[in-house]
C-alpha cells in the first residue's frame, strides 16, 4: 500500500487552492452571492432577538436556523461536487450549472450524512462501553477523569481517522463513479492511520489559527454595531468558502493519491 507524505499531501492542498481560487470563485460565486444575505440577515436576527436565557427553547430561532443551514448544506455540497470534478477531470462548470442541483450532488450528501451518521453510532457505542468498564472496575475521583479524558481523545482520534479514511468515497461520487464502495475506500487508505491522523492535525491547526484571527475581528467589529456586526458575517462567509474549498481540495488530494495512483 502506498503510503501518504504528509507535509508534501498539505502542501499540494494548499497550493492547489492557491494556484487554482480564481476558477473555485467562478464555480462558487452564484452559490455564495445566495447565501451572503440569508447568512447576513439571519445571523442579525439571532445576534439581537435570541432569548435571554440559554437554556429557554426558542422554536423562531431553531427555525431560522434550519432555514440557514439547509440552503448552507445543499450549497456546499454543489460546490464540493464542482469542485472536485474540476481537480480530477478538469471540467469547469459554466452559466447554470455552477449552481449543481442533480443526483451527483444529492448522492454526495446523503453518503456524507451517512458517514457521519456511522462515525456517531460507532463513538456512542465504544463510549459507552468505555463508561460501563470504568464503573465495572471501580475507577472514581480524579482517576475516572483522567482515563475518560485520554479515553475520548483517543476515540475522537480514531473516530477522526476512520472518517477521513471513508470519505474517499465522495469524490468517487463526485466524477460519477457507482463502482467505488466504502469498502474500497477503507483498503485504499490501510497502514495509513498516523500519517492520515498527523495530516488531519497540520489542518486543523491551520483553522485554528484562521479561528483565532476571526476572534480577533469579532472583537473589533463588535465595536461598530450593526454594520460592523454585518461585515464580521460576510467574512466569516468568505473564510469558511476557502476553508471548504481547501478541505475539498485535501480529499480530493487524498482520493487522488490513493485511489488513481497521481503524485503530489
Amino acid at each position: 500500500m502506498r503510503k501518504l507524505p504528509v507535509f508534501t499531501a498539505l502542501g499540494h492542498a494548499f497550493r492547489s487552492t492557491t494556484d487554482n481560487i480564481g476558477f473555485a470563485f467562478h464555480i462558487s460565486w452564484p452559490w455564495m452571492l445566495m447565501l451572503l444575505p440569508i447568512t447576513v440577515a439571519g445571523n442579525i436576527y439571532l445576534t439581537f432577538n435570541a432569548a435571554p436565557d440559554p437554556k429557554e427553547f426558542d422554536p423562531k430561532s431553531l427555525f431560522l436556523v434550519l432555514l440557514m443551514t439547509i440552503p448552507s448544506v445543499i450549497a456546499y455540497s454543489s460546490i464540493a461536487v464542482s469542485w472536485h470534478r474540476y481537480i480530477l477531470l478538469d471540467e469547469v462548470a459554466e452559466g447554470w450549472s455552477r449552481l449543481r442541483i442533480d443526483g451527483l450532488m444529492w448522492r454526495y450528501i446523503d453518503n456524507a450524512i451517512g458517514i457521519f451518521q456511522l462515525m456517531f453510532i460507532i463513538g456512542t457505542i465504544v463510549g459507552f462501553i468505555g463508561g460501563a468498564a470504568l464503573a465495572l472496575f471501580g475507577v472514581s475521583g480524579e482517576g475516572k477523569l483522567v482515563v475518560a479524558v485520554v479515553g475520548y481523545l483517543i476515540l475522537f482520534a480514531f473516530i477522526i481517522v476512520w472518517s477521513y479514511r471513508l470519505s474517499l468515497k465522495l469524490p468517487s461520487i463526485a466524477i460519477g463513479r457507482t463502482n467505488f464502495t466504502l469498502r474500497d475506500a477503507w483498503k485504499a487508505t490501510q497502514d495509513n492511520f498516523w500519517r492520515i491522523l498527523g495530516l488531519v492535525l497540520l489542518f486543523f491547526l491551520c483553522v485554528v489559527l484562521v479561528a483565532l484571527a476571526m476572534l480577533l475581528l469579532t472583537y473589533l467589529f463588535g465595536q461598530l454595531g450593526t454594520l460592523g456586526l454585518s461585515v464580521l458575517i460576510a467574512i466569516q462567509v468568505a473564510v469558511n468558502w476557502v476553508a471548504t474549498i481547501l478541505g475539498v481540495t485535501l480529499l480530493t488530494s487524498l482520493y487522488g493519491f490513493f485511489v488513481e495512483g497521481r503524485e503530489f
